[in-house]
């Protein structure tokens, strides 16, 4: 029999302390050179994303560049839109607008379809050669940039910037370009803000250079001798990089990207040696982190003492765990944290509220035990995607979850947010049952002289951003606004009154006078309804009416104003009264023409009015299909009616718009009378320009023009001098109700 070795439990513990010491201090060196490697590959991945999102936007930005450029290219060409003009008028009309032309342009040309030019130096020559002209005449291209060529006017390296023009019957006569030297462009690319001490480079698809941070290399073509593709692949994305050699023969790394309008490419160039310092800088702390995880390890084993107390901590911390998802409960949840947001009273925090859409069909149609298990994979998705640091997580009633936590800027909160809800939604999708997230969230940022809120309240306020989206399932989180609550409410009695106030007529119409500027008599009205509420009182239309707009009420709205309209011009005709046309507008929501022209026309003949009394207003920057505009248009003027495109020249396309949709008249939105930066208000010279342009341009469309918002004399004067036809605004007569309007008809008429 062997005989037995019994140990003193002194002895016992220090052996157990001992090896647990080593087998700390062994597991610790491998994990932490585990983190130390990944910390690396993520700064070195954070820094590529930077690089890569500074080319982006200088990309961008270039692009805007360029759009400015073919917007002030533009404006010459406005003035020659659908004419028919000789050679001998264009060569003029480009003398004359020499002296407008502002770098980076040196020259304006016009060129006919068989590569006839005429510049505005008045020199001619023939560039039937050229790429951009064949490009532009065949059609393939309505805006187009060249690569770097020599000019035929004087051969200096240039770029031009060309769009087609069309005749009066909207075929393309010609082109019209302007001509950047390299030197001139340079300059304007460079009066672009970049990040300091980054380095960009523009070229052409012949490898020549249109800006170079080194000015020495501009117009020339550089090809290194080495340039390889490196990848970098995160979750999110994959970046290649060209790794190659500079001029100078040292090592870079060039960042490359598209400029979308031009077969140009963008290169930011960052040198080997600042691509990785900023990396390697962060090894030397390393083995001190090491030593400080070590001694703190050590530290909480000689608390081993404390194990017994820790069990009965355990026994108090039960009434507050979940049992589904061992995450705290919402109670504990909201003790620790009124007690960190009490602590940390000037710091700025987040909170979170979450759920699952349709998780009650998910409960009832796979069970309650299955349902439980989506609960806890959620809490692990969530839980893994939630930095814990300074931030608490739990689990409220039924599928909520709630995270509170500290930040430091908003913007790379919510950038970081939008990472990890991607991430999420793909390990969701791989789930045997997947569902969808949504997300109420609200930034608490301390300001001072006001009480902080408490966390109940923070909890209420990401609870309302999350049922904002409740019906919208394609969007998947909302921000909290302090605003968002009175603005709702005021939506919400709007909507409530809205239908009581249609039957009880408390929507009423007034008239504003338009008055022909060379008889000044009156000669049309436009119709526009307002509200007067005796619970809400009086409301202008720009409250209304987008809210009306969005809920489609503005169908019903424009078919009473209509009728209340037809029964006025019908009891003026019956009791000999004077009448003039009234113009209407129609909203963008009426977007089925056979049904809204059968509707107004049965409601026009109900009245027995003329057609020529009424005219119909359409917004230019509608959201409707140029189709659909096309159509209603042509279908109301078979009746009888004439069509009016209002705010003309404050969309994004309104050459395009007009060549599209032929309507009969053009109203200038008044923005265009109060463009000038004189302290007076007076016009200034670019103003009074371009509403000389845009009138000729009407004229040559042989369209009818008018002007809103004409308020002083000196407004109107100039208009007549232009050859405006109508106008219509306070300096004649503000909207006036109906007997009001009779009465300024009798006088003015």
């Amino acid at each position: 029999m062997k005989k037995k070795f019994y140990v003193s439990a002194g002895i016992e513990r220090f052996f157990s302390f001992l090896a647990s010491v080593i087998l700390i201090i062994v597991l610790n060196i491998v994990f932490t050179n585990t983190l130390f490697e990944k910390i690396n590959a993520n700064e070195e991945i954070n820094y590529i994303e930077k690089c890569d999102d500074l080319a982006e936007d200088y990309a961008s930005s270039i692009e805007s560049g360029l759009l400015n450029l073919e917007s002030r290219l533009d404006l010459f060409y406005a003035k020659i839109a659908y004419k028919d003009i000789s050679p001998e008028e264009i060569s003029k009309f480009l003398k004359d607008e020499a002296a407008n032309i502002r770098p980076p342009f040196s020259m304006v040309v016009y060129a006919d379809k068989n590569g006839n030019s005429w510049n505005s130096a008045g020199k001619y020559y023939d560039i039937n050669d050229r790429n951009y002209f064949q490009m532009i005449i065949s059609g393939k291209k309505t805006f187009y940039v060249s690569n770097i060529i020599e000019s035929k006017y004087d051969s200096t390296p240039s770029i031009v910037l060309a769009r087609p023009v069309y005749d009066s019957n909207h075929n393309i006569s010609g082109m019209l370009f302007g001509t950047c030297r390299i030197e001139d462009l340079q300059n304007f690319f460079m009066n672009i803000k970049i990040t300091r001490g980054k380095k960009f480079v523009i070229a052409d698809n012949q490898n020549r250079f249109i800006t170079h941070y080194d000015r020495r290399w501009v117009n020339w073509t550089y090809r290194p001798w080495k340039c390889d593709e490196k990848i970098f692949n995160t979750t999110d994305k994959r970046y290649v990089v060209k790794e190659t050699y500079s001029a100078d023969g040292e090592k870079i790394y060039r960042f490359v990207k598209n400029i979308p309008s031009t077969t140009w490419l963008i290169s930011m160039t960052v040198t080997e040696k600042e691509f990785y310092e900023n990396i390697n800088d962060r090894n030397q702390y390393q083995n001190m982190i090491m030593f400080m995880i070590i001694a703190a390890l050590l530290v909480a084993l000689f608390l081993e003492f404390w194990v017994h107390s820790v069990l009965e901590k355990k026994q108090l911390l039960v009434s507050h765990i979940d049992p589904i998802t061992h995450l705290p409960t919402r109670t504990f949840f909201e003790h620790k944290a009124s007690r960190l947001l009490k602590k940390s009273s000037s710091s700025k925090f987040i909170m979170i509220e979450c759920d699952i859409r349709g998780f009650k069909f998910i409960n009832k149609t796979y069970g309650e035990e299955r349902a439980n298990k989506i609960l806890y994979e959620f809490s692990k998705i969530l839980a893994e995607s939630i930095p814990r640091r300074t931030s608490l997580f739990c689990r409220g009633y039924a599928d909520n979850f709630y995270y509170f936590g500290k930040i430091n800027s908003v913007h790379r909160t919510m950038k970081y947010f939008k990472q990890k809800v991607a991430q999420m939604n793909e390990v969701i999708k791989k789930l045997e049952i997947p569902f969808s997230p949504k997300f109420g969230i609200v930034f608490h940022l301390p300001k001072k002289n006001t009480d902080a809120p408490t966390i109940q309240k923070l909890i209420s306020h990401a609870n309302f951003a999350k049922s904002e989206i409740k019906d919208n399932s394609l969007q998947q989180f909302a921000l909290y606004k302090e605003k968002t609550m009175d603005h709702l409410s005021m939506i919400n009695k709007i909507e409530n009154h809205m239908e009581k106030a249609l039957v009880n007529g408390e929507f009423f119409v007034m008239y504003q006078p338009k008055v022909d500027l060379n008889t000044d008599k009156v000669v049309g009205a436009e119709a526009l309804v307002r509200w007067q509420s005796p619970e809400l009182g009086f409301m202008p239309p720009n409250t209304f009416i987008p809210i009306f707009e969005r809920n489609n009420f503005v169908i019903k709205l424009d078919f009473y104003v209509y009728e209340q309209v037809f029964a006025f011009i019908r009891k003026c005709l019956d009791e000999g009264k004077p009448v003039v046309p009234v113009s209407v507008n129609m909203a963008r929501n009426h977007n089925k023409p056979d049904s809204f022209v059968y509707s107004f026309t049965t409601l026009l003949k109900k009245y027995d009015i003329p057609p020529h009394l009424i005219e119909i207003e359409l917004l230019e920057r509608s959201c409707m299909d140029k189709n659909i505009l096309r159509e209603i248009t042509l279908m109301l003027q078979n009746e009888g009616f004439k069509v009016a495109m209002d705010d003309f020249g404050s969309g994004e396309s309104s050459l395009n718009m007009l060549s599209s949709i032929p309507v009969n008249i053009l109203k200038f939105d008044r923005s265009f009378l109060f463009a000038s930066d004189s302290k007076e208000g007076h016009l200034d010279e670019n103003s009074e320009n371009f509403i000389k342009t845009l009138v000729n341009l009407g004229k040559n469309m042989k369209k009818e023009t008018v002007f809103e918002g004409v308020e002083t004399e000196e407004q109107r004067n100039f208009l007549r001098t232009i050859k405006c036809d109508k106008v219509q605004g306070y300096f004649y007569s503000k909207p006036l109700r109906e007997n009001d309007y009779i009465d300024f008809l009798k006088s003015h008429t």
